[in-house]
């Protein structure tokens, strides 16, 4: 006969020995999932959550955090606590993945903790509950299904929010336990305010009062009285306001996108899905998207009731001899209710992150049935040895899928290898590829993306991107190879691919001047110089363009913004001075200035420069000091014959009749 919890006496056990289980559980735990600690932010949602989120350090980010729906969810203590991590460490992807390590070790230790307290209600020898509380806990720490939630940075809320939900189950197990009537109080007083907490996280538990109640009748043996109903009652009110405060936040998906026979479907379905990842956790993917275009699917919806109600009925007859099978069957139901795809929003049809709380029920009944079949005689030996190697494999399992999210590339490949058909895993791995400057491979990823959804408006935006980017680089190594009529040609195709780039448009226009087609090139340098994106070569060429249309002050006024932009470039100094001096529209001309510019390009080049020279004489006698540039041409002149460019001398020559003449 069970005995009440109330009179229970204390456990036999000694404190030492938790201490040692609890120790070395922790060890396993981080043991198993220490690769999480190398890992890098994946463009899943990290992104949006952290990396490009200036809200997290900002003043104010108590109230923002309070109000905001970004990410379609209502977690403001999460997103205090990321905020807490950042202000203190930055935004350091390893601190991120040691929180949720360390939250999932201490999770482990508090399903050991809730599993060893639930079985004092209905177990009589410690030794079966120490097998209970160990398998329990460690099946809940080791187990693959869990690495969603601890090896994504952005789904840390689900760590942290069932570190609070195993502390609040504790204290109300803690109230139901307690003989002073003011100790009690205090216990359910604590257990609601947790509650309320771990829902502020993330609401992973609306259903947890309905547990509440389960509880109550087994293993706790409590009538469900008006006393159990007002227990609960403040946890229902918790449950209602954030229930609340979550819808206003999710963007559910509509009736007419997914109707009510595909809903069906996957709420039928998905919680043998979730056990058969439990019983055989093998090719896990990243994501599991839904379908292109859902619709019913009457033999997976017949065979999701029917296995419902196959095992409801199991439960219902076995209820007295095995009361742990239908509580926790209900349990692991109720708390996995709300993601089975009823109200689906975002684009996934499951997520293994949606197991890390009902998982703990499923734990310990698998704990439970260790403890049931386990050996009392000479086989108990090996018994252990067969325990070791679940948990060595279970263990290995998850080392190897926490690798997997190691970085994007890793994460969306891997999940490509176990869906080819998966368009949401094509689509971010060109993304990622695209980033990591890999560009050939990106293209065929997003090609690939819009051979699985045409009508993919992001992947065509990106692909063409992508395609036009190529082709501008294309251009850029044409040009330094000197095949100016080709480089125009890859140019040309990257505009018209993604006519935004501006690179490709600045380097498009130059090529056209350079190949004599000015007027052609002169609406690219335009469209460029407007857009304040400009370098030295497009100044150049548009400044050539303008003077060569006889817009000689509109040509002075780009190279003079070139000289104010870039100081320190000779070869803009040189072109205005050039400009200044000889433009033959003599309101442009200033002596002055372009003798101060030519005096400084000569001094920073040097004094063998023909051309610089030949500027420089031009600039005086612009500025009326022709015996100075009588000289000044003669030394050019004499460099020019120097370097064996006769050309030039000639032209010096005839430079120096005109400018002493004039």
């Amino acid at each position: 006969m069970s005995r009440s919890p109330r009179t229970q006496p204390a456990p036999s056990t000694p404190p030492r020995v938790h201490a040692w289980a609890l120790a070395g559980l922790g060890c396993i735990t981080a043991l198993v999932w220490w690769p999480a600690l190398a890992n890098e932010f994946v463009n899943w949602d990290d992104p949006t959550v952290l990396l490009n989120n200036p809200a997290l350090s900002a003043p104010g980010v108590v109230g923002w955090a309070f109000t905001t729906t970004v990410i379609d969810h209502y977690q403001p203590l999460a997103w205090l606590a990321w905020s807490a991590l950042i202000r203190l460490f930055g935004l350091n992807a390893p601190v991120f993945h040691a929180a949720s390590l360390v939250g999932h070790v201490v999770s482990a230790c508090l399903v050991y903790a809730l599993a060893w307290r639930l079985s004092a209600a209905a177990l009589d020898d410690d030794g079966e509950r120490r097998i209970v509380a160990a398998c329990a806990a460690l099946f809940f720490a080791v187990h693959p299904l869990r690495v969603e939630a601890v090896a994504w940075a952005s789904a840390f809320p689900y760590v942290l929010s069932l570190v609070v939900l195993l502390l609040a189950t504790l204290a109300y197990l803690e109230y139901t336990g307690a003989i002073v009537r003011s100790r009690a109080a205090v216990w359910l007083a604590c257990a609601i305010v947790l509650y309320l907490s771990s829902q502020l996280v993330r609401p992973t538990a609306i259903a947890f009062p309905l547990v509440l109640l389960a509880l109550n009748v087994y293993p706790l043996r409590r009538p469900i009285d008006r006393r159990a109903l007002l227990d609960a009652l403040p946890f229902f009110v918790v449950a209602i306001a954030v229930a609340v405060a979550e819808w206003g936040a999710r963007d559910v998906t509509s009736l007419q996108e997914i109707g009510p026979g595909a809903r069906g479907t996957m709420a039928a379905v998905a919680p043998l899905v979730y056990l058969g990842r439990t019983v055989f956790p093998v090719r896990l993917s990243p994501l599991d998207p839904l379908p292109i275009a859902p619709n019913v699917d009457w033999l997976r919806l017949s065979v999701g009731l029917a296995a419902l109600a196959a095992s409801s009925v199991v439960a219902w007859r076995v209820r007295r001899r095995w009361p742990a099978f239908a509580v926790g069957g209900a349990s692991y139901l109720l708390l996995l209710g709300p993601v089975i795809g009823l109200t689906p929003s975002g684009i996934q049809a499951t997520a293994d992150r949606y197991m890390y709380v009902p998982g703990v029920v499923v734990a310990i009944l698998a704990g439970a049935l260790a403890a049931r079949v386990w050996p009392r005689d000479r086989l108990r030996l090996a018994a252990f040895g067969a325990a070791l190697a679940v948990v060595a494999t279970l263990g290995t399992l998850t080392w190897r899928q926490t690798r997997w999210w190691h970085d994007s590339i890793l994460l969306w490949t891997r999940a490509i290898v176990l869906d080819p058909g998966n368009d949401v895993a094509t689509y971010n791995l060109a993304v990622a590829l695209a980033d990591a400057g890999r560009d050939d491979e990106a293209i065929e990823q997003y090609t690939r993306t819009l051979q699985l959804v045409p009508d993919h408006a992001l992947a065509r935006q990106q692909l063409a991107s992508l395609e036009a980017r190529r082709d501008e680089h294309e251009g850029d190594r044409l040009v330094q190879e000197g095949r100016l009529t080709d480089a125009e040609a890859a140019y040309s195709r990257a505009l018209a691919r993604d006519p935004g780039r501006l690179h490709a448009r600045a380097r498009h226009g130059v090529v056209l001047v350079q190949l004599g087609r000015a007027r052609d090139g002169a609406s690219d340098l335009q469209t460029v110089y407007d857009a304040g994106v400009d370098d030295t070569a497009v100044l150049n060429a548009l400044a050539f363009v303008r003077s060569a249309t006889g817009r000689f002050a509109d040509a002075a006024a780009v190279l003079q913004r070139g000289v104010d932009r870039y100081p320190a470039d000779m070869n803009l100094a040189h072109n205005l001075a050039r400009l200044l001096a000889t433009a033959p529209d003599a309101t442009v001309r200033d002596g002055r200035r372009a003798m101060e510019l030519a005096l400084r390009v000569r001094d920073r080049l040097g004094d063998g420069n023909p051309r610089v020279l030949d500027t420089l004489a031009a600039a005086y006698a612009e500025a009326g000091q022709v015996a100075l540039a009588r000289d000044t041409l003669q030394r050019a002149a004499a460099r020019a014959r120097a370097s064996g460019d006769a050309a030039l001398a000639a032209e010096i020559t005839e430079h120096a009749r005109r400018y002493t003449g004039r």
